[in-house]
């Protein structure tokens, strides 16, 4: 295998301070970290250079940025089915928004790349795609306005359907975040089958692990720390740097209550992985 840039995403540290998780963030030994704004405030002008001199003081490098929205509930599949990402018409405008909004603070931080949740995308045949399809285009054109590159993250929706999209927006500057264990703790895909269609477009890849649900597309899998769930992560890295993959390798840990020794097990797991190549 080649060797990756590790990081860890920001939001894993469950901690809400943006500046107190980018110096965690450090400390575990991390080199980069997939940025977001914790609270919506840090956003803002006069927030922007407390941040900035962390990212300066503890030099970590920002392969991306992440544009989450307010109100998406994660607790059952069926709940982000109806509030995740830009499928739902009636929160488009606030969220359209806050693309305008963060991006333009991104870019300022000198990010140059932005990832985000499509949330659960409709089929071809299904009579709302071309409203959906429509409004993630405006989405990674209100980030690209910004000055970014923009990454839609896998996992709701299976490989040939995301596909499919990415070839129907025909945008060159979208691409794809890779998160292999969604495939999993959605029942979506199966993960070296997805690497391996989407390979060509993925430009960085989230690390983290999970088990299969007994009811997959209906009830969550379980969020397990790196290497203890049902990831074949070799098979995968093979996988995509035969489809040209060079990105970085993003820890992220959105379960558990020992987030900072999981992120850095998840960091030697990595590290132990690319040795044996």
């Amino acid at each position: 295998m080649l060797q990756h840039l590790i990081a860890s995403t920001l939001w894993s540290l469950a901690v809400r301070d943006t500046v107190k998780a980018l110096q965690a963030v450090a400390d575990l030994g991390f080199k980069a970290v997939h940025f977001t704004f914790m609270e919506d405030s840090d956003a803002e002008p006069e927030n922007l250079e407390r941040i900035r001199r962390t990212l300066r003081r503890t030099g970590l490098a920002v392969p991306a940025g992440m544009v989450a929205f307010e109100g998406e509930d994660y607790s059952t599949i069926a709940s982000i089915r109806r509030t995740g990402g830009i499928v739902d018409p009636a929160v488009f405008p606030e969220r359209l928004e806050r693309c305008h909004r963060w991006g333009k603070a991104m870019a300022g931080l000198g990010i140059r790349h932005v990832t985000t949740h499509a949330g659960f995308l409709p089929e071809p045949h299904e009579p709302h795609y071309a409203a959906v399809c429509g409004r993630l285009g405006q989405v990674a054109d209100a980030l690209h306005a910004a000055g970014l590159t923009v990454g839609l993250e896998t996992g709701q929706e299976p490989a040939r359907l995301l596909t499919r999209i990415l070839d129907d927006l025909g945008r060159d500057f979208l691409s794809v975040n890779f998160d292999a264990a969604n495939f999993v703790l959605y029942g979506s895909d199966d993960p070296v089958a997805a690497a391996r269609l989407l390979a060509p477009r993925v430009t960085m890849v989230h690390m983290k692990d999970g088990t299969r649900s007994d009811r997959p597309g209906e009830v969550w899998g379980e969020d397990v720390p790196l290497g203890t769930g049902h990831v074949d992560f070799a098979a995968v890295l093979r996988t995509l740097e035969a489809g040209g993959f060079t990105g970085a390798l993003i820890i992220e840990r959105e379960a558990g209550n020992n987030r900072l020794g999981d992120l850095a097990a998840g960091k030697k797991f990595i590290e132990n992985l690319l040795a044996k190549a």
